[in-house]
C-alpha cells in the first residue's frame, strides 16, 4: 500500500472462539468509521479458535475490502495476537477492540479525535457497573496497585480498547509483560498518556474468557488469568531496574 493511500487508523481486533459475533462486530466498527473522515483498516487475529470464527471472518472480505485477516493454528493469547496484528498494521494511528462487543465502537471515534490532540497513548475507562460484583472487586483492586506501584494517573490501566500512535507500537517492549502492563511500561518509557471514559455492553453471545459468573470468584479461568496477571507484574518488578535503565537511556 502506497503512503498516500495509508489508513488513517487500524483497528487490531484479536479473536478466539467468536464465531457468533464476529461478522456483527466487523460490520459495526466499518459503519461507525464509514460515518467519519477516517480511513480505517480492520484486523482480525484469529487466535487458534476451534470454531468457524476465521471462516465467518474471511467471508466478510467479500463486504469490506480494507479487511484483513490473520489466523494462527493454535491459541497464543492475546498478547501475541494483538502483537502481531500492529506488526501489519499500516495505520497513521493504532487501536485495539476486543472482538466479544463489550465495548461500543463509537467510543473509538471519540478516543482517535483526543490522541490527535497530542498524547501518546489513549486507554479507556470502563464503567464497572456491568461487571460481576467479584469481578469490579478484582479490577478495581489490580488498578489501584498500578497507580500506587508505578504512579500512573490513570484509574484503569486494564481496559481493552486503546488507541496509540504508530511511533508508540515499539513492538520491542509494548507486549513484553502481556497487554494489562501496557499502560505502566508506556509510562516507564516516557510516553504521554490520557484517559476517557467508555461505554461497557452486556455480553450477547458467547461466553467471556477469562471470568465465569457461574461459578465461586469468577471460575478455574478467572484465577488463571490472575495467576498470569501476577507473573507478568513479577516479572516487571524485577526487571524494573533494567526497564528504568532503558527508559533514561534510549539507543
Amino acid at each position: 500500500m502506497e503512503a498516500s493511500n495509508a489508513p488513517s487508523v487500524s483497528i487490531i481486533v484479536p479473536a478466539f472462539n467468536e464465531e457468533e459475533v464476529i461478522s456483527h462486530c466487523i460490520d459495526e466498527l466499518f459503519d461507525v468509521m464509514k460515518k467519519t473522515y477516517l480511513h480505517a483498516e480492520v484486523i482480525v487475529v484469529d487466535d487458534g479458535s476451534t470454531d468457524q470464527t476465521f471462516l465467518k471472518a474471511k467471508s466478510m472480505q467479500k463486504k469490506f475490502s480494507t479487511l484483513r485477516v490473520l489466523s494462527f493454528s493454535r491459541n497464543h493469547g492475546k498478547a501475541v495476537a494483538m502483537r502481531e496484528g500492529v506488526r501489519i498494521a499500516q495505520g497513521k494511528a493504532i487501536a485495539l477492540f476486543d472482538a466479544d462487543m463489550q465495548y461500543d465502537p463509537a467510543d473509538l471515534v471519540k478516543m482517535i479525535s483526543v490522541l490527535s490532540n497530542g498524547p501518546d497513548l489513549v486507554t479507556g475507562r470502563r464503567d464497572f457497573r456491568r461487571y460481576d460484583s467479584t469481578r469490579t472487586i478484582f479490577s478495581k483492586l489490580y488498578n489501584r496497585l498500578m497507580r500506587l506501584i508505578f504512579q500512573v494517573d490513570v484509574m484503569d490501566s486494564n481496559c481493552g480498547m486503546k488507541v496509540f500512535r504508530r511511533k508508540t507500537a515499539n513492538l520491542d517492549f509494548l507486549f513484553r509483560y502481556g497487554t494489562s502492563l501496557m499502560v505502566p511500561l508506556l509510562k516507564l518509557n516516557g510516553y504521554r498518556i490520557v484517559e476517557t471514559p467508555v461505554s461497557l455492553r452486556e455480553r450477547e453471545t458467547g461466553e467471556s474468557k477469562f471470568f465465569d459468573k457461574r461459578r465461586f470468584m469468577g471460575g478455574r479461568k478467572h484465577f488463571k488469568e490472575i495467576s498470569y496477571q501476577s507473573g507478568m507484574l513479577l516479572g516487571l518488578l524485577v526487571s524494573l531496574p533494567s526497564e528504568l535503565s532503558k527508559s533514561r537511556n534510549p539507543q
